[in-house]
C-alpha cells in the first residue's frame, strides 16, 4: 500500500512541478546560443547548487536538508533522463523541453491513479 498522501492530487503536483521546472529552464536560457543538452547540463548544475546554499536553512524548517535532496535529485534525474533520450534520438534535441512540457499537461488530464 502506498504512503498517506500518495493520491492522483499528489502526483498531479509533482508532475506540475517539473513541468514548470522545464518551463522556467527554457525562460531562463532563451537566446542564448547553447544546446539543449547544454541548458540541461547548467539547469542540473544550478540546482545542485541551490540545495547545498539552501539546504541548512531548511534544515530548521519543514522540510530536511536530505528532503530539499531528494526533490532536487528527482529534478536532475528526470533532466539527465531527457539528455539521455535527446541521445538515443527518441527525444529532437532543441524541442525535448517543449515536448515534455505538452505530454506532461497531456497526461495530467489523462492521468488516473
Amino acid at each position: 500500500m502506498p504512503p498517506s498522501g500518495f493520491s492522483q492530487d499528489a502526483i498531479n503536483g509533482l508532475l506540475a512541478f517539473v513541468r514548470d521546472a522545464y518551463q522556467n529552464t527554457l525562460e531562463r536560457y532563451k537566446g542564448q546560443n547553447l544546446s539543449e543538452e547544454q541548458v540541461l547540463q547548467e539547469s542540473i548544475g544550478y540546482l545542485e547548487g541551490v540545495v547545498r546554499t539552501t539546504a541548512p536553512f531548511a534544515v530548521k524548517g519543514t522540510v530536511s536538508a536530505e528532503g530539499i535532496k531528494g526533490l532536487a535529485r528527482f529534478v536532475s534525474t528526470n533532466y539527465r533522463d531527457l539528455i539521455r533520450e535527446i541521445h538515443e534520438g527518441k527525444k529532437e534535441e532543441g524541442k525535448a523541453m517543449q515536448t515534455e512540457i505538452d505530454h506532461i499537461e497531456t497526461y495530467l488530464i489523462q492521468f488516473k491513479l
